[in-house]
């Protein structure tokens, strides 16, 4: 996909080099990096992206995004490497995702379900609901994502990096989900996770002590 259209409705970025070039994939894992992907430095509480811009152009990238132009002084930047500069690069990542995959959360019904407690047993039990009336459901959640009764895969957290979301979302789109429920945590409500999710119902469980 044209880079031009993976940074459709960003506003404010600043850039440098090509913005006509094809990109293969995007990221913030500079491990998945391969040529002529899309590498956006994330800053997290552990560890930050921008200590991977050189990692990530040796493993191929042909763009890359920053929100901080400090550590990118010290690079040596290849002439056929677009650099950009955006305000937030966690927002930027959920919308370059939604745009790179054709935001497949407008081809189904989005259900998100949020709250302290019962996220999980609330997805299953609504998920079980809409099968029962012959729809195909996905589902994302805390324990596994699925399609119908099949396990696409274990689960490492409530609800997925935004750019790792939106590949699951157009995998589900593909194989004709109608439906699809998703449990979402405050914390990717705060990261942004969900951003640009094109959501057609939410439900709210309760707020209250965590266990």
């Amino acid at each position: 996909m044209k880079l031009t259209e993976i940074l459709s409705g960003l506003e404010g970025l600043k850039s440098k080099g090509n913005l006509e070039i094809d990109v293969s994939n995007v990221t913030s894992d500079s491990r998945e990096i391969k040529k002529g992907d899309m590498f956006v430095a994330i800053k997290g509480f552990d560890t930050d992206g921008h200590n991977y811009l050189q990692s990530a152009i040796a493993n191929g990238a042909k763009v890359i995004m920053v929100e901080d132009l400090e550590p990118v002084k010290a690079l040596d930047l290849p002439e056929d490497v677009t650099l950009l500069l955006a305000k937030d690069t966690r927002k930027a990542l959920a919308i370059c995702s939604c745009n790179f995959y054709d935001n497949p959360s407008r081809k189904f019904k989005l259900i998100g379900i949020t709250g302290t407690k019962g996220k999980t047993t609330t997805s299953f039990m609504v998920k079980e609901i809409l099968q029962k009336q012959g729809k195909k459901v996905g589902l994302i959640g805390t324990i596994a994502t699925y399609i119908g009764d099949k396990k696409l895969e274990d689960s490492d957290r409530t609800t997925p990096e935004s750019s790792k979301l939106q590949k699951i979302f157009a995998q589900m789109a593909e194989e004709g989900c109608e439906a699809v429920v998703m449990e979402v945590s405050s914390q990717s409500l705060k990261l942004n996770r969900v951003y640009g999710c094109d959501f057609d119902m939410a439900i709210f469980t309760n707020f209250s002590e965590p266990y």
